[in-house]
C-alpha cells in the first residue's frame, strides 16, 4: 500500500513539474535567419515563425505565464520581446502569412515590466509590402495596453507606457509617417490614426486619466499635444494638407477639440488652469487660430470658413465666455478677456474685417457683427 501511495505521489509532482515547463517553438524557413528564446520562470510560451531571409529574433521571459508570439515575412526583419512579471503578453507580426507581398527590414521591439501587460505591433504589408519601418512600445507598470499598425513605408512609432492601466494605439498608413505617444501615470488614454504621407503626431500624458486622440488624413499635417494634469480631454482632426495643430493643457479637467479641413491651416490652444472649454473649427486655406486659457471655467469657441482669417482670444480669470465666428476672406478678430464672467461675441462676414474686443474687469458683454 505504501509502495502504491509512493508512486502516485511521484506521478502527480511529475505532473505539476510539466504543468509548470515553459514552451518554445521556433520555425524558420529560409537561409540566414537567428533566433534565441530565453526563458526563466513558469508556464511561458513562445513561438517564433520566420520565413525570409537573415532575418533576427531575440525572446526572454522572465516570470510567469507569459506568451509572445514573432512572426516575421521578408529579409532583414528584427523583432524583439522582452518580459518582466507576470501574464504579459506580445506579438511582433511584420507581415507574416497576410499577402503575397513580404516585409523587408523592419525592426520592432516590445518591453513589459510589470503584470497583465499586452503589447501588440504589426507592421502589415499594403500592395506592395511594407519596407523600412520602425516600432517600439515599452510598457513599465500594470495593466497597460499599446498596439501600433503601420502599413507603409519608412514609418516610425513609438510608445512609452510608466504606470497602470494606460492605452495607447497608433495606425498610420502611407509612407514616412511618425506616431509617437508617452503616457507618464495612470488610467491615460491615447489614439492616433495618420493616413497619407509624411505626417507627423506626438502626445505626451503626464497624470491620470487623460484621454487624446489624433487623426490625420493627408500629407505634411503636423499634431503635437501634451496634457500635464488629470481628466484632461483632447480631440484633433486634422483633414487636408499642411495643417498644423498645437494643444497644451495643464491642469485638470480642461477641453480642446480642433478640425481643421483644408490646407496650410494653424491652431495653437493652452489651458490653464481646471474645467476650461476650447472648440476650434477652420474650414479653407491658410487660416490661423490662437487660445490661451488661463483660469477656471473659461469657455472659447472659435470658426473661421475661407481663407486667411486670423483669430486670437486671450482669457485670463474666471467664468469668461467667447464665440468668433469668421466667414470669408482676410478677416482679423482680437478678444482679451482680463477678469471673471465677461462674454463677447464677434460675427464677420465677407472680407478684410477688423475686430478688437479688450474686456478688463468683472461682468462685461459686447457684441461686434461687421459684414459686406
Amino acid at each position: 500500500m505504501k509502495k502504491v501511495l509512493l508512486t502516485f505521489a511521484l506521478l502527480f509532482s511529475g505532473s505539476l513539474i510539466f504543468a509548470q515547463g515553459n514552451v518554445s517553438t521556433v520555425t524558420q524557413t529560409g537561409n540566414g535567419n537567428g533566433s534565441t528564446v530565453s526563458q526563466t520562470g513558469m508556464t511561458n510560451g513562445s513561438t517564433v515563425d520566420q520565413t525570409g531571409d537573415d532575418n533576427t529574433a531575440d525572446v526572454t521571459q522572465d516570470g510567469v505565464s507569459n506568451y509572445n508570439d514573432v512572426d516575421q515575412n521578408g529579409d532583414r526583419n528584427y523583432g524583439e520581446v522582452e518580459q518582466d512579471g507576470d501574464n504579459n503578453s506580445a506579438e511582433i507580426h511584420q507581415g507574416f502569412d497576410v499577402s503575397p507581398s513580404v516585409n523587408d527590414d523592419n525592426w520592432a521591439y516590445i518591453g513589459q515590466d510589470g503584470n497583465n501587460n499586452v503589447g501588440h505591433i504589426d507592421q502589415y504589408p499594403d500592395a506592395d509590402g511594407s519596407d523600412d519601418n520602425y516600432a517600439w512600445i515599452s510598457q513599465i507598470g500594470d495593466g497597460n495596453n499599446s498596439y501600433i499598425n503601420q502599413q507603409g513605408d519608412d514609418n516610425g512609432a513609438e510608445n512609452e507606457q510608466i504606470g497602470d492601466s494606460n492605452g495607447s494605439t497608433i495606425l498610420q498608413y502611407g509612407d514616412n509617417n511618425y506616431g509617437g505617444a508617452g503616457q507618464y501615470g495612470n488610467s491615460n488614454t491615447s489614439y492616433i490614426r495618420q493616413q497619407g504621407d509624411d505626417n507627423w503626431a506626438l502626445t505626451f500624458q503626464i497624470g491620470n486619466f487623460n484621454g487624446s486622440s489624433v487623426f490625420q488624413t493627408g500629407d505634411f499635417n503636423s499634431s503635437y499635444v501634451v496634457q500635464d494634469g488629470n481628466a484632461n480631454n483632447s480631440n484633433v482632426n486634422q483633414n487636408g494638407d499642411s495643417n498644423i495643430s498645437d494643444v497644451y493643457q495643464n491642469g485638470d479637467n480642461n477641453s480642446s477639440g480642433v478640425a481643421q479641413v483644408g490646407d496650410d491651416n494653424f491652431s495653437d490652444v493652452d489651458q490653464y488652469g481646471m474645467l476650461n472649454n476650447s472648440s476650434v473649427f477652420q474650414s479653407g486655406n491658410r487660416n490661423m487660430s490662437y487660445v490661451v486659457q488661463d483660469g477656471i471655467g473659461n469657455f472659447s469657441d472659435v470658426k473661421q470658413f475661407g481663407d486667411d482669417n486670423y483669430s486670437e482670444v486671450d482669457q485670463d480669470g474666471d467664468g469668461n465666455i467667447s464665440g468668433v465666428i469668421q466667414t470669408g476672406f482676410l478677416n482679423e478678430s482680437y478678444v482679451t478677456q482680463d477678469g471673471d464672467v465677461n462674454a463677447s461675441t464677434v460675427s464677420q462676414t465677407g472680407n478684410n474685417h477688423l475686430s478688437i474686443v479688450n474686456q478688463i474687469g468683472n461682468g462685461n458683454s459686447s457684441v461686434v457683427t461687421q459684414s459686406n
